[in-house]
């Protein structure tokens, strides 16, 4: 009877189709239950056979016809909404019984003796007697020794042995080295052959002695993790929301239709139709995104949890094998659902009644569902943590970035613009020249609201200006003319300017700033200065450039992000060095006339005919923002505010605002 009844029990918690023990246990809506993957793949490769997605399917049991609650619902995402059955998996687990790990060295010896230990650094299990043997030697003292029940009984259900540590290209050879040129593991065959010409290819000995970065991955998959999770769950507001705006809009419809006369009857039942059908298009539209990202944030979750227990108990081989291999394909994901993020919209509706009701044997319809879409606010800031945690290259975002124009300041037709800068989110701080005076035409420093154009603050430059820089520390700008550097403080009530630098000898250019030095082009040099230090102009290196070209104003400044200059050469390429004067890249353009950076790396170039091009931080894509300004004719000098969700653009007697958006 014993026996009986084990059978009948192990029949119960047996796949049907695998004929092995229940893995995931899911259920048909007949209560029948399979392996999750085997139920899947019985769906997909009748599917598959047909030629064509089917709207119903049979049980492998009992052969009942089976059809999913939404026909249009794709047949991978229906599979996935699957009942877990969550009674039948904890009996299982009673049922288990446990594993007999056999010693490696004993085996070896053609013996059969139970491991008590296992060694994660030799990757072998051990019988008490083995262990002894092996504390005894010296190279093996700090190996890292753990008793394997522990793993055997880790409720993680995670098995060490299937993190391979066997070439994937020659399945003969052992995983040696990591080439992160390619972000490939390889063996000494993928490094002689396919791997010599790569720069950067280190062995996984070095690599594993080095320190353990393990925690700060799970720390990057944990903030994922919480972006994700803040992104779906906007999803699920953003569906309810839009569920009690449709709720709204019929209530209100139902309103003014019962209070009118009864012709109204038949519009009424119109109308309803049409919005439901609106509703569920919409819905339908929210459900595929909730979809997506539940699977995104199911994916990292189960990696996060596989990353934590490898790190507590596997090798440091394997920890970091599953390290790339999970990076890999976790980028794999993400840049798939970035793709999703550049489609996310506002959904707003609105109703317009129709008031002239003595006119309402005329009336067609009851009135018009007003349907208006935006960018989620949170949808830029899910991009930021997906790049900072999962090292998601920038050209993954390039390009959905674009311009929208936002607001025309008309400073005084008098003054003719050359360059600003932002001093703070209402005021900016602009260089020109005013029409009106005559015979020298003084120069001026103005600083303007940037909402109204009123000039709030100004003085008198005695030459013309080339560049302009802030130090928001010291609220102090800094100005390069023909021959003069001088500074500004821009919290005085009465502005002076005070010389820094003056030679009549030297042409000055743009100028930027970066940790108290200031660097400025000078000539065909850029040349730096220690302003804690105030002991002159350094020469730093030599550039292909003169800046004798009045366009070329500020046409120099600071990737923060990168540590390097951005200028314009004289032929109007758009150059990125290093500090000390290294060329990293040289990106042809033709007419720069200036260029700013953000802290993305992305870098825009403004052109005298006024259009601005973005380029990726390495120089290799570019692609028009702007095709043409609204009134300035001459663009003369283009920067982002403090948050750079707006870039500036001056030239004549104007500066235009476009907002910065994905």
């Amino acid at each position: 009877m014993a026996t009986s009844g084990h059978e009948k029990e192990k029949e119960i918690f047996t796949c049907c189709i695998c004929l092995e023990q229940l893995k995931s246990p899911s259920s048909l809506p007949c209560l029948h239950t399979f392996c999750f993957q085997c139920i899947s793949e019985y769906i997909l490769s009748t599917e598959r056979r047909s030629g064509h997605k089917l709207l119903n399917y049979t049980c492998p049991v009992c052969r009942i016809t089976v059809t999913p609650s939404n026909v249009e619902t794709d047949t991978t995402q229906w599979i996935k909404s699957l009942q877990r059955n969550l009674t039948i998996s904890p009996l299982i687990e009673t049922t288990k019984e446990p594993q007999n790990q056999e010693c490696h060295i004993c085996k070896r010896k053609k013996k059969h003796i139970s491991a008590t230990k296992w060694c994660r650094d030799c990757t072998e299990a051990y019988c008490d007697d083995c262990c002894d043997t092996h504390s005894f030697i010296t190279s093996l003292t700090n190996h890292k020794v753990v008793d394997i029940k522990s793993i055997q009984t880790n409720e993680e259900e995670i098995d060490l042995f299937k993190i391979s540590d066997s070439c994937p290209v020659h399945s003969s050879k052992v995983i040696e080295a990591y080439c992160f040129d390619h972000l490939q593991l390889c063996c000494v065959l993928c490094v002689t052959y396919q791997h010599r010409q790569c720069k950067d290819v280190q062995a996984i000995e070095d690599l594993t002695s080095k320190k353990d970065d393990s925690c700060s991955f799970e720390s990057n998959l944990t903030e994922i993790q919480s972006g994700t999770e803040k992104l779906l769950q906007a999803q699920k507001d953003e569906k309810i929301t839009l569920k009690k705006s449709f709720s709204s809009i019929e209530s209100i419809v139902i309103d003014s239709v019962n209070s009118a006369k009864s012709q109204l009857d038949s519009l009424l039942i119109s109308f309803s139709k049409e919005l439901k059908m609106m509703e569920e298009k919409h819905q339908d539209k929210i459900d595929s995104k909730l979809d997506i990202f539940e699977k995104l944030l199911n994916d990292i979750i189960e990696l996060l949890r596989i990353t934590t227990y490898i790190r507590a108990y596997g090798s440091k081989t394997h920890f970091f094998i599953h390290l790339q291999k999970s990076k890999t394909e976790l980028i794999s994901e993400i840049e798939k659902s970035v793709k999703l993020l550049f489609e996310i919209r506002v959904v707003k509706t609105t109703v317009d009644i129709e008031n002239a009701l003595h006119r309402i044997m005329k009336l067609e319809q009851v009135g018009k569902v007003l349907i208006t879409e935006g960018k989620k606010e949170f949808v830029a800031e899910y991009i930021g943590i997906l790049r900072d945690q999962s090292h998601l290259h920038a050209s993954t975002v390039f390009p959905y970035l674009h311009l929208i124009k936002r607001k025309l300041v008309h400073v005084l037709s008098e003054y003719d613009l050359f360059g600003g800068v932002c001093i703070s989110d209402q005021t900016i701080a602009l260089c020109c020249r005013s029409k009106s005076s005559s015979g020298s035409q003084p120069y001026h420093l103005i600083i303007v609201d940037a909402s109204t154009g009123k000039v709030i603050n100004e003085c008198k430059i005695p030459d013309g200006t080339k560049g302009l820089t802030y130090d928001t520390l010291n609220t102090t700008l800094y100005i390069s003319s023909s021959s003069t550097i001088y500074s500004v403080r821009c919290d005085q009530q009465i502005m002076q300017p005070r010389y820094i630098k003056h030679t009549g000898t030297q042409y000055y250019g743009g100028i930027c700033m970066k940790d108290n030095y200031l660097y400025v082009n000078v000539g065909t040099e850029i040349k730096k200065m220690n302003l804690n230090q105030n002991n002159g102009l350094q020469a730093a290196f030599s550039i292909n450039s003169s800046n004798k070209n009045p366009s070329g104003f500020n046409a120099l400044t600071i990737d923060y992000k990168n540590g390097r200059l951005i200028h314009a050469s004289e032929n109007g390429n758009v150059v990125s060095t290093s500090l000390d004067g290294k060329e990293i890249f040289s990106h042809y353009m033709t007419g720069t006339t200036s260029v700013v950076v953000n802290s993305n790396g992305f870098i825009f170039a403004g052109y005298k005919h006024g259009y601005v091009r973005l380029i990726l931080e390495d120089g290799e894509q570019d692609r028009t923002l702007l095709g043409k300004c609204d009134k300035i004719k001459e663009l003369r000098d283009i920067w982002l505010n403090k948050s750079e969700n707006t870039l500036f653009i001056c030239g004549n007697e104007y500066v235009e605002l476009y907002d910065v958006t994905y």
